[in-house]
């Protein structure tokens, strides 16, 4: 378990330097959320997140990140639903798409009740 929570830290998109406003805020709180996923502080990055989204509400990122935290929390539902809603944005970033095609695995088999192998593999 310890290391399917790393490899979901590593799924996080970091985020840069941003400009000024609103903007830079949103950004401060995914730089927060990601160094918390990154300590597998799941509980603060979501809180993080859900900050940047009430900021930036449909920006792929953000929902990715968020995404990713709601999977890590077992709140799977919670978690296709927004991963669907990035997916939704004009914008779908790589990573997004990769964690999402990763995590819909994942549901699919979690939805049958069949207990998914835990691997070693980090996703490509």
């Amino acid at each position: 378990m310890r290391l399917a929570l790393g490899v979901l830290a590593a799924m996080i998109i970091s985020v840069g330097c941003a400009s000024s406003g609103a903007h830079a805020q949103a950004h401060a709180e995914m730089r927060e959320g990601v160094r918390a996923a990154q300590r597998n502080y799941w509980q603060e990055a979501l809180f993080r997140f859900q900050s940047a989204q009430a900021i930036e509400p449909s920006g792929p990122e953000v929902l990715n990140n968020l995404a990713v935290a709601l999977e890590a929390l077992g709140r799977y539902d919670e978690a296709l639903a927004t991963y669907k809603q990035a997916l939704q944005t004009g914008s779908k970033p790589t990573p997004l798409r990769r964690n999402y095609a990763r995590f819909a695995e994942f549901y699919t088999s979690y939805a049958k009740g069949v207990k998914p192998k835990e691997t070693n593999d980090a996703p490509h």
